[in-house]
């Protein structure tokens, strides 16, 4: 007993290491990808264009988590090393063009260099982190997110204000403390988490399970979720850039835009981190209405107004973030490939929902330069999408409602049939048993039902002493003194014969 407890302990502190080792690492990697999607050194160099970077940097995420879902779904023989190993590669070789834009003079070409490689680096790497958590339960992956979130935005803040050679040198520092823990976290995961994944696996492959997944689990989760941050994507696109642009100082409007990740970390750890069951759709209408009153002031106020909304924008766009990735990985948890697919898909749509607002933001020339009537007819079309997007999330959940309900009521529909079903069975038993007439049969069964006097009349167009009559005859037989007697009676015998 003693030895029993001793293993039990040790497979505790050892799955809390594991995870604590997994929450620092992903902490860290967060951080460093943070650093590109608001770095300093893009605003400070005179030479270096935001959008630019921006505009390299989202699309290669995007193409990249489309390419490793297509070699994880076509099961293409590229091992997890391999992929991991280019990813860290894309991302020292963004760090060091970043060391180049913050210490000299450098073209376009390099600042687009630094941002594909980066994408490149985020689309291979964050993945497998993300996969890291689906053995945990699904309190303890949305407290590793929200850690995750929090912890990188905070410490982003905090590196910015050292000189860039020092912050990147950090950066660096986080990036090969990342992979140490990602490799720490793999290599000691228990043998039986291993046989339980190939099991899980297994179940996962079968033609029925597929269905499944691809079409209930697919569903509720790409096209509230899915579509709901592809749609807040576009929105913060183009507040970001009418923010930034309008802005007397980018640099500041970065900084500020980062208060809405804090608050949106924070947020996602109260709600997820401490419900068993949190609903995502009403977090998405809260985020969505919120936005939708804010958006509808937008061309009335001043530009410093859009900067202020800008941090409303980002704090609901990372939340809803965090929400599908959670609902990603507690979705596919039982199946590693199916999830990094669905992880990969998850971390590609947003940003190329945010490329394709800013572009639009820039080509309207929104924040700069647009009059009244173009910030109009930009706030009423975020306005008409955020509506659109409400009111497809309520049509979804009232559906899945409905459709949920009619499946309940078939299923105690069919129990009470069968139950039915056993007792007409054990009242023939008993009326053959005891010699019963086809008469006094039916009137047992109706008896076992709990009907009353009336009701027995009317359904076998009988007199009242007629059926009195019989049921003192029934009552002789079955050895019984009352109704209630004949009901415990058959519905004894139906359960032991079940049982």
């Amino acid at each position: 007993m003693g030895n029993t407890n001793q293993q039990n302990d040790a497979k505790q502190f050892g799955a809390s290491r594991r995870y604590s080792v997994a929450v620092v690492g992903f902490t860290c990697l967060y951080t460093v990808c943070v650093s590109f999607f608001y770095s300093s050194w893009t605003v400070d160099g005179s030479d270096v264009s935001v959008a630019l970077f921006d505009n390299v940097l989202n699309p290669s995420i995007f193409a990249m988590s489309l390419l490793f879902s297509l070699i994880v779904r076509s099961k293409l023989p590229v091992a997890r090393t391999a992929l991991l190993a280019a990813g860290y590669v894309g991302f020292a070789l963004g760090l060091g063009g970043a060391l180049l834009a913050a210490t000299t003079s450098i073209g376009p070409a390099v600042v687009a260099a630094s941002a594909l490689a980066a994408g490149i680096g985020m689309g291979l790497v964050m993945p497998f982190y993300f996969e890291a958590f689906a053995h945990y339960p699904s309190r303890r992956v949305a407290i590793a997110f929200g850690i995750m979130s929090l912890g990188g935005m905070a410490a982003n803040m905090l590196l910015e204000f050292a000189p860039d050679v020092v912050s990147l040198a950090a950066y660096a520092v986080l990036l090969g403390a990342s992979a140490l823990c990602l490799g720490n976290a793999h290599r000691t995961e228990p043998a039986e988490s291993e046989g339980g994944a190939a099991e899980r696996e297994r179940r996962s492959t079968a033609p029925h399970a597929r269905d499944a997944l691809s079409k209930h689990d697919f569903l509720d989760v790409f096209l509230v979720s899915g579509v709901c941050t592809f749609a807040l994507s576009i929105v913060y696109g183009i507040l970001d850039t009418a923010a930034t642009g309008g802005s007397a100082s980018p640099a500041t409007s970065i900084l500020i835009s980062q208060f809405g990740g804090i608050a949106a970390a924070v947020v996602f750890l109260a709600y997820f981190g401490t419900r068993a069951k949190p609903a995502p759709s009403l977090l998405f209408n809260v985020v969505f209405g919120i936005l939708a009153t804010g958006i509808l002031f937008l061309p009335f106020l001043s530009n410093d107004y859009a900067v202020s909304l800008n941090i409303l924008a980002a704090a609901g766009w990372k939340l809803v973030m965090l929400a599908l990735f959670y609902l990603v990985v507690t979705t596919y948890a039982h199946s590693r490939a199916k999830l990094l697919v669905g992880i990969s898909l998850a971390y590609a749509l947003p940003r190329f929902g945010l490329f394709a607002g800013q572009n639009v933001a820039q080509l309207l020339g929104v924040g700069s330069t647009a009059d009244f009537v173009r910030t109009t007819a930009v706030a009423f079309f975020l306005l008409y999408l955020i509506l659109m997007v409400i009111w497809m999330v309520n049509s979804h959940e009232r559906k899945r409602a409905e459709t949920q309900a009619r499946a309940a009521d078939e299923l105690l529909g069919r129990f009470a049939q069968e139950q039915e079903s056993v007792r007409k069975l054990r009242c023939d038993a008993l009326a053959d048993d005891r010699g019963l007439t086809n008469r006094e049969k039916d009137i047992l069964y109706l008896l076992a039902q709990g009907r009353d006097l009336a009701f027995i009349c009317e359904t076998l167009f009988l007199s009242k002493n007629t059926v009195k009559s019989y049921q003192k005859t029934i009552y002789a037989k079955l050895d019984v003194h009352s109704k209630q007697e004949i009901i415990d009676l058959v519905h004894g015998e139906a359960d032991a014969a079940r049982r």
